[in-house]
């Protein structure tokens, strides 16, 4: 698109809500605000603080210094970083350019995070400077197709400092402004073939999630916002592109840390912060009101997986605020139903085991996973939405985005739920997915893993009940014949190989396994002897 002006449309003094109002594209935000409200906060980390004018003059910075590398509108930029300060930069001068930054999960190992190099067909990787040790096995993969930068301080084994690179170039802004259809974010999400897919977020998408929000869950404008979860999730990035385009101040940490955590609501005057429940657990047992001061909190937010009432209750009692559950996926930019927990939820524990009521602008549908057509009021079945929060679709996947994206407006979740009066509630999921502390993992890339071991003949991979994390990845295996192999190594095996959270946390040999007339393994039959006497749901 051609580069325009990009004057300020307001004069000084003008409304902080007007101001908001007027932000139509996620480059926008940091370019608004950085002329409205240069010296105001907007993101700290671990100490590291960027102004809106300093946050928008180091991504004009990075604009130019990916433009001379080359790139323009619809390059992909990869970044696998904790979270900081760059991540924004990065996020925001990528975009400033037209090009589209690729979050990676930081926790993957080298071969996923190569995997998702290549497929994106990333040209440039940011690379946490706590993450150097993936460097070497990286660049024997992707050669010197791949620039690799690494951000923060410590030992960068030689490679390029993004700092020292991005302080060569101009901070003047390129000028690229996007369309409403242009795509915003990339972010992976794990597939049912095994294989992470990248789910294209456009402005447009952004701006629906944002606007639906607004009334259902208000957050203040110029607000502080406590980001407790990883960036490269979808609940933190978006989170954080809401608070931005507000003016807010986004706060956090590198690494989790409850009682931190916990003192920055009082140090920074936090109003919010959204987690999964296994994490406000953590906060929650940490939490002393006696100590710290939470009155500038105005409410917490969760999504992921169930909340009890237990806990419910002793968030409410600790925080003094509403507790705001959400229900969603990164195909529909964050969440698209929300439930509100006041008195009247916790009085009432089936309703406190819903998803809430959809989004305004969101329609939810349930349907016959064999007929494809809806069932009625209160019957299981496929969980369908339609929404502009819907993402474009996956990344050169035009097979998977055709089955999921459909052409007529749905979105095919894959959960298995039913609505009633107008309430969704979710009750397992239609291919298996495993989650477990708030991150997805889908057993065929497990047991993916687990045929590449010499001593594996067959393999399955089932969610099992855990008490902290919901759900443990738990394997069981056939040796082939004549082989030898304990647990302990074939668990071993998978960390070389997977990130940590989706390695088995149990592993049975097993002489053999359930079978269809077909010779597939009943995975139902494999997960009852462990679920029997639980409920598997999740919210």
């Amino acid at each position: 698109m051609a580069t325009q002006a990009l004057e300020p449309p307001f004069d000084e003094g003008a409304d902080i809500a007007d101001i908001v109002a007027s932000i139509a594209t996620l480059e926008d935000a940091v370019r608004v605000h950085g002329r409205h409200h240069p010296d105001r906060n907007a993101v700290t980390f671990d100490g590291r603080n960027l102004t809106f004018g300093q946050l928008d003059a180091r991504s004009n910075q990075l604009a130019s210094a990916l433009a001379a590398e080359g790139l323009g509108p619809e390059d992909r930029v990869a970044v696998a970083l904790k979270n900081s300060t760059y991540y924004f930069e990065t996020l925001f001068g990528a975009r400033k350019l037209g090009a589209v930054q690729v979050g990676i999960n930081c926790r993957l190992a080298a071969a996923e995070m190569v995997y998702i190099l290549k497929d994106a067909g990333a040209r440039v990787l940011v690379l946490d400077s706590e993450l150097i040790a993936l460097a070497d096995a990286i660049r024997a993969d992707v050669g010197d197709g791949v620039r690799i930068l690494v951000a923060g301080d410590g030992d960068h084994a030689g490679l390029e400092d993004y700092d020292a690179w991005l302080a060569a170039f101009p901070a003047a802004d390129p000028g690229h402004r996007s369309e409403p259809d242009d795509t915003a974010l990339q972010l992976y999400t794990s597939g049912t073939t095994g294989r992470p897919k990248g789910v294209m977020l456009a402005n447009r998408n952004l701006q629906a999630y944002f606007a639906a929000a607004r009334d259902i869950f208000p957050i203040p404008y110029q607000g502080v916002h406590l980001i407790a979860l990883p960036l490269f999730h979808v609940a933190a990035l978006v989170w954080s592109m809401r608070a931005l385009t507000h003016g807010g101040h986004c706060v956090g940490l590198r690494d989790f840390d409850a009682e931190r955590l916990l003192s920055m609501i009082e140090e920074y005057r936090a109003n919010d912060f959204i987690v999964v429940p296994a994490v406000l657990q953590m906060l929650v047992n940490q939490a002393d009101p006696a100590k710290t001061d939470f009155s500038s909190l105005k409410a917490v937010g969760y999504g992921g997986a169930i909340l009890t009432e237990k806990l419910a209750r002793r968030t409410i009692e600790i925080f003094k605020q509403p507790i705001y559950g959400m229900y969603g996926s990164t195909e529909l930019a964050f969440g698209c139903t929300i439930l509100f927990i006041d008195d009247a939820v916790l009085a009432d524990p089936v309703l406190l085991e819903s998803c809430g009521q959809p989004l305004p602008g969101t329609t939810l549908r349930i349907v016959n996973t064999e007929t494809l057509e809806p069932v009625a009021d209160g019957t299981v079945g496929e969980l369908w939405v339609a929404s502009g929060q819907r993402a474009k679709g996956y990344w050169n996947l035009p097979e998977a985005t055709e089955e999921s994206f459909r052409s007529d407006g749905w979105f095919r979740t894959g959960d298995m739920g039913f609505v009633r009066d107008n309430t969704l509630y979710l009750t397992d999921r239609l291919k298996d997915m495993i989650k477990t502390g708030g991150e997805n993992v889908y057993p065929a890339e497990v047991e993916r893993v687990l045929a590449e071991h010499p001593a594996i003949e067959d393999s399955v991979v089932i969610g099992v009940p855990d008490e902290k994390w919901g759900e443990a990845v738990k394997a069981l295996v056939i040796l082939c014949k004549g082989a030898s192999a304990d647990a302990d190594e074939i668990i071993a095996f998978t960390r070389q190989r997977l990130a940590g959270f989706k390695c088995p946390k149990t592993l049975e040999i097993v002489e053999s396994l359930p079978r269809t007339a077909s010779g597939k393994v009943q995975k139902n039959v494999v997960r009852e002897a462990y679920w029997r006497g639980h409920e598997r749901r999740i919210n």
